[in-house]
């Protein structure tokens, strides 16, 4: 019994090695280099998470030219391998029906699972701003990464910019600046927050309305009950936060803010949050 023999097309070699890092590769008969191709690109956000640089917006920037480098290195490799293959004998896995699984399990990782499987193994993970509630310091549709291992082990800290579960409805991701912690009694009387009677100087807020709201602008005195923290805002006159809700557990926070890694504004790309 004799084995078919085929010639390969580097421009579909290529395309596949597009469409799935490696691919390219097993088409071309290359079946182990080919695996070992698709194992390092998933592997490197494991890889860059050990370094501890995704922390960092250069870190994370290097990440990014890395993987696509190395993912164009796979595809103009097997466009190569695949012009100096005058004919090869077809092994099984090369058909049809494996390339397009192959294909459809990685554009699935990619599409529906990067920031949760890709980005987690790097200790960060992306986060959209939905409102302007964080102006001045974040604007709306600002892309920021959040640190998901902060708070192993410790709490948040006064002034720390938090991304947790909203308590009202745990499918909402919100992200507030630390004001009070624990066991300490906050006040907001007319717009001005105190920590234990003494007034919290505050660089970072903005009030947009003058005019001051009985029920947004005057709050407590609240102890903080042990695991919580009170949360606020920077753009105080529109913003849902601990005055409206109370204190935010502990065990909803889930990362802190980093740095911005798009923004409209260019000028704040590869902003470092505080």
């Amino acid at each position: 019994m004799t084995t078919e023999k085929r010639t390969r097309n580097p421009f579909i070699a290529a395309l596949l090695s597009l469409l799935a890092p490696g691919l390219g590769q097993i088409y071309n008969g290359r079946g182990a280099s080919g695996l070992v191709f698709l194992l390092i690109f998933v592997a490197l956000p494991f890889l860059w998470g050990l370094t501890g640089w995704p922390r960092y917006f250069f870190g994370f920037v290097a990440l990014v030219i890395v993987t696509i480098g190395f993912w164009l290195f796979t595809i103009i490799h097997a466009f190569i391998q695949a012009r100096r293959i005058r004919e090869i004998g077809l092994k099984k896995y090369q058909t049809a029906v494996v390339y397009a699984l192959m294909i459809i399990l990685f554009l699935g990782l990619v599409i529906f699972d990067l920031p949760r499987i890709r980005m987690n193994p790097l200790g960060v993970s992306p986060y959209k701003i939905p409102t302007s509630a964080m102006m001045p310091t974040l604007h709306q549709d600002d892309l920021l990464m959040a640190d998901m291992k902060a708070y192993d082990g410790r709490a948040p800290k006064r002034g720390d910019l938090v991304v947790f579960e909203y308590p009202r409805d745990l499918t909402k991701s919100f992200i507030k600046r630390v004001i009070a912690l624990e066991g300490e009694t906050v006040e907001i009387r007319n717009k001005r927050v105190f920590i234990d009677g003494q007034p919290l100087q505050e660089s970072y807020k903005i009030h947009e309305d003058s005019a001051v709201d009985e029920r947004r602008d005057n709050f407590g005195p609240l102890r903080i009950p042990a695991g919580r923290c009170f949360v606020l805002g920077d753009n105080r006159d529109n913003s849902n936060d601990s005055r409206f809700w109370g204190a935010l557990p502990l065990a909803n926070v889930k990362g802190q803010a980093l740095y911005i890694y798009w923004a409209k504004d260019k000028k704040r790309i590869g902003l470092m949050l505080k």
